[in-house]
């Protein structure tokens, strides 16, 4: 069971426990299940991996594609994306764009074409790969005017809960109780699930 009062804290593979603060720090649960977040693999799933991420951050971008095939493979994994757009405006305007394509159906495809993007990001740039995934600019436009207060309150709760882990940049990872302050490999991502798993 997750604990609402504390979790473990892994740093450059040290482990130690981490409680969080009585009442005022967000708990381990208000973090990964955040009712307005998009959940992608199994809904259903028996671990969750969380990552906090930014959409220029070039760690994040090259572990993506590898990421998804754990999460396909396994078939039993919760994955969250927890936007926090530390590297400026453009980050910004992906993220924002990225959650209003949900509304349309959108929201999956929509991150990866993101997330694929190359040399770096231009409004153009984001417009077109969301229109290239069958989320028009325009119609996502359209949704941000109308959800924008709902989206940037979840990335300010996102930036809230990484700066309640005390987290230096992206990616970090939640992933069951378990925190990863830095880039993970393919390997060490398999092997925290695993020790998610034997500690349930």
């Amino acid at each position: 069971m997750i604990s609402r009062r504390g979790f473990l804290v892994g740093a450059s593979g040290a482990l130690a426990v981490a409680p969080l603060a009585a009442r005022a720090a967000p708990s381990l649960d208000d973090m990964v299940r955040d009712p307005a977040l998009h959940v992608l693999g199994n809904p259903a799933g028996d671990v969750t991996i969380a990552e906090f991420f930014d959409y220029l951050c070039p760690s994040c971008k090259a572990i993506h594609h590898e990421l998804k095939e754990i999460v396909r493979s396994d078939g039993n994994l919760r994955l969250v994306m927890k936007d926090w757009p530390i590297n400026g405006d453009m980050a910004w305007y992906a993220s924002r764009m990225v959650h209003a394509s949900a509304a349309l159906g959108a929201y999956e495809a929509a991150h990866n074409a993101v997330m694929a993007m190359k040399n770096g990001l231009t409004h153009g740039g984001v417009d077109a790969a969301l229109t290239n995934v069958g989320a028009d600019a325009g119609a996502v436009r359209d949704m941000l005017d109308l959800h924008v207060e709902a989206i940037d309150g979840l990335i300010a709760r996102n930036e809230k809960h990484a700066k309640a882990l005390k987290l230096a940049g992206t990616p970090a990872f939640l992933i069951g109780r378990r925190l990863y302050r830095r880039p993970l490999t393919p390997d060490e991502i398999v092997a925290a699930v695993a020790l998610a798993r034997s500690e349930k």
